[in-house]
């Protein structure tokens, strides 16, 4: 199994780290360090272990996660004995990948002089604090590293056999993403959180002494872990729950399974980690929640052309409607239009249409939460709540009428372009002088920054009536147009 494993996971990949870390350790090189010096200095860089150790690793062990065909593991006995003799082959494959590694730091110290510590960085005090001399200090980080490198490859294992490939690159690259946070964010150093950036911990020596309380909670957690692990492989393995209650049935759950797709949902991940970066980079320090609240939720204003607020307000508020706009489309065109004639009436399809987008903007709504919520809780800021949820509100109405909007003109045109170029020049009409301009009411400049002249209870019962109204016409008299027309085309 070894041998095969390694045909799967290619040379290439030895290489580039073997490579990336000779580079890395020779920029590293100190004129007046020592032999071990160099090599402890070099084991103990987290920005060497983070960006470019741990992504090969996880790029390697990721690929090999799947599991074989049935006939190879019953060839095993039991899926336990396969899962077991699988990690085991691929924990030899990483002794190569090690070796070399190692390798490759030990000829960057070529012609270094033997000796104890002689450069004296912060991170080489903590290490001659605790190790007296450089050689133990490389020797315990070279077997640390190792065991990292098994501990991944069992997580990578569990992942790909009880989640589904997406899902469980997904879950690697959320905890390395962690990892990486955690070099910039405190509150990721501190438990509850720093359970979730094992990644670093397991590779890396050096955060396992900054603290006291550090090495038995990462010896704790990864003993919890490697125990769930086996213990499910070998009890859980191919368990699936019986679905309980009634299978989900009508057009609703037809448009639902449609519209929550994986690459939707991803785009509306990915979509939202924009948002939150760019407003960040923008903020550059996060000194309040109502700060942050207010700067991701500001859009343009009114009464002036504001362009990174007007880029912002466009692609939080146009780009969620578009996979909504897209099953709209399909559902309204001609493959539809025998089951239009099967229904009793055709508000039912209506009906179904608006069901589904209320669950997709009920989706946004959560993600636009966390990006209110998480990152002042990261930069260690308490949430202004009231404010929060007034702007998650606003947000909600604007994008129910937006979408109200877009399907009224699909039944006046037959065309989503023709809905998505009137929500745009709506949008720019917020440079006018309107206050309480419908279309993109929730950013909150037209509140707190532009004046304060708008009122929120009155921005809110305008939002709330315009809804009704469309909502009211589309129910009764716009299925008559949409349906009729001959499908939206984008």
């Amino acid at each position: 199994m070894t041998r095969r494993l390694m045909r799967r996971a290619g040379t290439g990949k030895f290489a580039l780290l073997w490579t990336v870390s000779l580079l890395f350790a020779l920029s590293d090189r100190g004129s007046g360090d020592t032999f071990g010096g160099h090599l402890a200095a070099a084991l103990s860089n987290q920005y060497y272990t983070v960006f470019a150790v741990l992504p090969i690793c996880l790029l390697i062990f990721g690929g090999l996660m799947e599991d074989d065909p049935e006939p190879v593991i019953l060839r095993h006995g039991t899926y336990f004995r396969y899962f077991f003799r699988k990690w085991l082959s691929e924990c030899v494959l990483a002794v190569p990948l090690w070796a070399g590694q190692l390798a490759a730091l030990a000829l960057s110290g070529i012609g270094l002089p033997a000796g104890g510590w002689v450069r004296r960085t912060d991170v080489l005090r903590l290490l001659a604090g605790i190790f007296p001399g450089p050689a133990g200090a490389a020797v315990c980080g070279a077997i640390h590293l190792l065991l990292g490198y098994w501990l991944i490859a069992l997580l990578t294992l569990w992942l790909g056999h009880f989640l589904p490939r997406a899902g469980a690159v997904g879950t690697l690259a959320g905890l390395y993403v962690l990892t990486v946070f955690q070099m910039k964010l405190p509150i990721l150093s501190r438990p509850p959180l720093v359970y979730l950036t094992g990644l670093s911990h397991w590779v890396l020596m050096l955060h396992n002494l900054t603290e006291p309380w550090r090495f038995p909670l990462t010896l704790a957690v990864t003993a919890i872990f490697v125990a769930v692990a086996l213990i499910s492989t070998k009890f859980f393995w191919r368990r699936k729950r019986l679905p309980s209650g009634k299978r989900p049935r009508g057009l609703g759950a037809y448009y639902r399974r449609a519209l929550f797709s994986g690459k939707n949902v991803l785009f509306s991940l990915g979509l939202t980690v924009i948002l939150v970066g760019w407003t960040w980079l923008r903020l550059g320090k996060i000194t309040s929640g109502r700060d942050w609240t207010i700067s991701l939720m500001a859009g343009p204003g009114t009464g002036r052309f504001y362009l990174p607020g007007m880029l912002s307000q466009l692609v939080s508020q146009m780009l969620p409607l578009w996979p909504l706009a897209a099953l709209v489309s399909e559902a309204v065109g001609g493959r539809s239009v025998m089951l239009a004639v099967r229904l009793s009436r055709k508000r039912e399809l209506t009906q179904a249409l608006l069901g589904t987008a209320l669950a997709w903007l009920a989706l946004w709504l959560g993600l636009t939460l966390c990006a209110l919520l998480l990152p002042p809780l990261l930069a260690g800021r308490e949430p202004d709540m009231v404010l929060l949820l007034t702007s998650l509100a606003l947000r909600g109405l604007d994008l129910a009428l937006q979408f109200l909007l877009l399907m009224l003109f699909m039944a006046l045109t037959g065309s989503v372009a023709a809905g998505f170029i009137f929500l745009t020049a709506a949008h720019l009409m917020c440079a006018l002088p309107l206050p309480y301009w419908p279309v993109g009411l929730s950013g909150l400049a037209r509140f707190y920054m532009t004046g304060g002249n708008v009122s929120v209870g009155a921005a809110a019962s305008e939002l709330v009536i315009c809804c009704a109204v469309l909502s009211l016409w589309l129910r009764f008299r716009g299925s008559k147009f949409l349906f009729e027309r001959c499908g939206g085309k984008i």
